[in-house]
């Protein structure tokens, strides 16, 4: 194929096909060692976006201030990087400093990235641009196999798997603040998010359940989410729609939930996942969709669409 004939190609369906509001959604497959990309509006399958590079048992996803995508690899304790485009393999970004076993990854307010280290209880922050190991940022007050991280509020509050606890820590100096949200059946949590409303959702991974919690105080609020399948809960993304998406491991797909009331919507996106893990939202697909007037898009646009033309072509 050409590239007289890609590029004509990729304006013709650019101008009738939308990629996907603010990017495809993508899923890391754990048990298939890849990460799985899905229109982020009807939930289409659009297949691998990122494998190979030595990935193993991927887990959590973080988009770095670079926006190129960055992987836990749980089975091989290191930190890939893949092109945020293309999704070609970029290799290892960060490991070392006792990581042992990750599945939690995100970049702080420094842009450095954090990791959650399961076998060692810590959390291992390493440099946003080289990936060089800088120091165990946080430990301690009870965290016993950390699975997922967020920052909020000036603080980082870290998922504790083995101790059915939310902990906070000081997101300057890594102390200790206090065991956050913990009760109304938290079992084995893992994925967590501050929503719209300010509150925290986690993931009872054990329980099948996301639980909700006040933002401010971790009071317990309620089960926010379940049902419609959900086992195994992990990852959580609220879309651009409002909506919740919880990815359920032991059903190996992605579930809708409406953002404010919980109830359940649809098994949004399914095909190819084996033992879903952590999602994200690509924010170098931009919408291709022109306005209906000007048949206008941007160049980064056609060049995302190309280039996933040449990648399916085998160019």
């Amino acid at each position: 194929m050409s590239k007289i004939t890609l590029l004509s190609l990729g304006l013709m369906l650019a101008c009738i096909a939308p990629y996907g509001q603010g990017g495809p959604l993508l899923v890391s497959s754990i048990n298939g060692n890849d990460i799985l990309a899905f229109d982020s509006t009807t939930g289409s399958p659009l297949g691998v976006f990122a494998s190979g590079g030595g990935l193993s048992n991927p887990y959590g996803l973080a988009f770095g201030p670079d926006n190129n995508l960055y992987v836990a690899g749980n089975g091989n304790n290191a930190i890939l990087r893949y092109n945020g485009v293309t999704g070609a393999s970029m290799g290892t970004f960060a490991s070392g400093g006792g990581l042992n076993g990750v599945i939690g990854i995100t970049f702080g307010p420094d842009g450095n990235l954090y990791a959650d280290s399961i076998g060692t209880n810590q959390v291992l922050r390493y440099n946003g641009t080289t990936g060089a190991f800088m120091n165990v940022f946080a430990s301690g007050g009870g965290l016993s196999g950390p699975r997922g991280l967020v920052f909020h509020g000036g603080d980082v509050f870290v998922s504790s798997f083995g101790s059915d606890q939310v902990i906070e820590y000081n997101a300057t100096t890594g102390a200790f603040v206090t065991a956050f949200a913990s009760g109304g059946g938290l079992i084995e949590p893992s994925g967590l998010i501050f929503g719209p409303d300010g509150n925290l959702y986690v993931s009872s991974l054990g329980g099948g359940q996301v639980l909700r919690y006040n933002g401010t105080t971790g009071a317990f609020i309620g089960v926010f989410a379940s049902g419609g399948g959900l086992s195994s809960p992990r990852g959580l993304l609220f879309g651009s729609d409002g909506n919740l998406y919880v990815s359920s491991g032991d059903t190996n797909n992605v579930l809708r939930y409406n953002g404010a009331t919980g109830a359940f919507i649809n098994v949004f996106a399914t095909g190819g996942i084996n033992t879903a893990g952590y999602i994200a939202i690509d924010p170098q697909a931009i919408e291709l969709t022109p306005e209906p007037s000007t048949f206008f898009f941007s160049a980064a646009g056609l060049l995302l669409f190309i280039s996933r033309l040449k990648r399916r072509a085998g160019l």
